[in-house]
């Protein structure tokens, strides 16, 4: 099946975020984080990754600002990531792989569950982790997703918290 979402990523980036899949409206368009709910972009520049608050649209900017992305899934769309399948292990060793490749400073996965689902367990905690994938160090913020508001000063303390690592 061909990708909603391409990789947007290169060599040498700050932190490439790791999401599950593409929401319906990201699909549509062939953008990352394209639902009207969903705070990514918000978060970014809020928390000082982009002078400015970027769009869905402009999801190949991020590169601009050493910011990669990609997801688990990019052929499958989903409204909640709890309906998706258990990624094989297969899948596991590809996206792995395609992060040690690139070997960003920081690799950040866009929730806990998206984290079990690159490693088939569950992360020790939000924030930085102890265990390195190849270089990269391992981080872990609240979703971004609109499903996620509960959280929304933790979340945002988690993105000052990345940049803040990376600086």
């Amino acid at each position: 099946m061909e990708p909603y979402l391409p990789d947007i990523l290169a060599e040498n980036l700050d932190v490439i975020f790791v999401g599950a899949a593409p929401s319906p409206a990201a699909a549509a368009i062939g953008h990352y984080y394209a639902g009207a709910r969903n705070r990514f972009w918000k978060l970014l520049h809020q928390s000082g990754f982009t002078p400015r608050l970027l769009t869905a649209e402009e999801d190949h900017e991020a590169l601009r600002y050493g910011i990669g992305l990609t997801a688990i899934y990019k052929s499958i769309i989903s409204t909640d990531n709890s309906f998706l399948p258990e990624p094989g292990e297969r899948d596991r060793e590809e996206l792995q792989a395609k992060l040690i490749r690139f070997s960003p400073r920081v690799i950040c996965y866009n929730g806990k569950d998206v984290y079990r689902m690159c490693h088939g367990e569950d992360a020790a905690c939000w924030g930085e982790l102890d265990e390195r994938l190849g270089n990269s160090l391992q981080f872990v913020v609240h979703s971004s997703s609109g499903r996620a508001d509960r959280w929304g000063e933790d979340r945002l303390f988690l993105y000052k918290r990345l940049r803040e690592l990376i600086d």
